[in-house]
């Protein structure tokens, strides 16, 4: 999958380096109208919008729907997250349709990924007994979002893990999880216990309120929120600082910039290959991790 991805971002790095050559040609004759066409380009890879661009057909309009008042029209990041939906089931379905003693081709790469979630992520953080139970959700976390990430690397494709609202609802799925293997393995009354210390005398009693008030505001707002930003922002900067460098060319007006610039821009590129899957691990581990302290508060 992820090989598939690289080449596609290949074809596409191709395609922003012809776009930025033209690019400088085009700032040297006073061509801005180019570099809003470049700006577009960039940009679509993480908007959202009520309409998705496909090839040969252009722009296609999305179905508008309103539920008792409620806007909720299927946008481009929720075609996109469809897309990735089916992509992983179509990978996994046909990969492991048949037992084999000794994984080859896609299914190697896809028991890497599976064997290094579990084993380095959630069997560490978890223990090996909660790991068992737990691993489906953490690597239906991690594929996820990993397959959300690189479809923005792809020509026609767009970033559903740079819209705000599709990392705070992964980030509210991390904290039901988490709240409710404390309720399960402790029960509500010893689960929120755990918020309070213990052992203060009568007269700090106040202080073991304001503790316990900190304490459930960093579980229920600050936790999920810094898992929902640093998601948003990470996959938002990269699309960000590409525009940024071949906009350089057009504020300059000089086509001697684009010498700077392109070779940047295409770093940038192929970086956010790598971004895209440190991301998901990023994102994965921290659930891992904030669960693991709800279940064994004692270390």
């Amino acid at each position: 999958m992820i090989q598939e991805a690289a080449h596609a971002v290949d074809a596409n790095a191709e395609g922003i380096a012809a776009g930025a050559a033209e690019a400088a040609h085009g700032a040297a004759a006073g061509g801005h109208g180019l570099g809003e066409q470049i700006s577009h380009n960039i940009i679509h890879h993480i908007s959202n919008g009520n309409s998705i661009e496909v090839p040969f057909l252009g722009d296609v309009e999305l179905p508008h729907l309103q539920l008792l008042g409620v806007d909720m029209s299927i946008t481009k990041h929720v075609v996109m997250m469809w897309i990735a939906g089916l992509f992983l089931l179509l990978v996994f379905g046909l990969a492991f349709r048949k037992r084999q003693l000794v994984p080859k081709g896609m299914v190697n790469l896809l028991e890497i990924g599976v064997e290094f979630i579990h084993q380095e992520v959630a069997v560490k953080t978890l223990g090996v007994k909660d790991a068992k139970r737990l691993s489906p959700y953490l690597l239906t976390l991690f594929f996820f979002i990993l397959t959300c990430n690189l479809l923005g690397l792809v020509p026609y494709g767009s970033t559903a893990t740079g819209n705000i609202n599709v990392t705070g609802a992964l980030a509210l799925c991390t904290l039901v999880m988490i709240q409710l293997e404390g309720v399960r393995r402790h029960g509500l009354v010893k689960h929120l216990k755990h918020m309070i210390p213990g052992g203060l005398p009568i007269y700090m009693f106040p202080v073991a309120i304001l503790i316990f008030v900190i304490e459930l505001f960093g579980f229920v707002v600050i936790k999920p929120f810094a898992l929902m930003v640093r998601l948003f922002a990470n996959m938002t900067a990269g699309h960000v600082a590409i525009l940024a460098l071949i906009s350089i060319i057009f504020a300059l007006q000089m086509a001697a910039a684009s010498i700077f610039s392109i070779p940047f821009a295409l770093f940038v590129y192929m970086l956010e290959l790598l971004v895209a899957l440190i991301q998901a691990y990023i994102f994965t581990m921290l659930t891992s991790l904030f669960i693991g302290l709800q279940l064994h508060p004692s270390h």
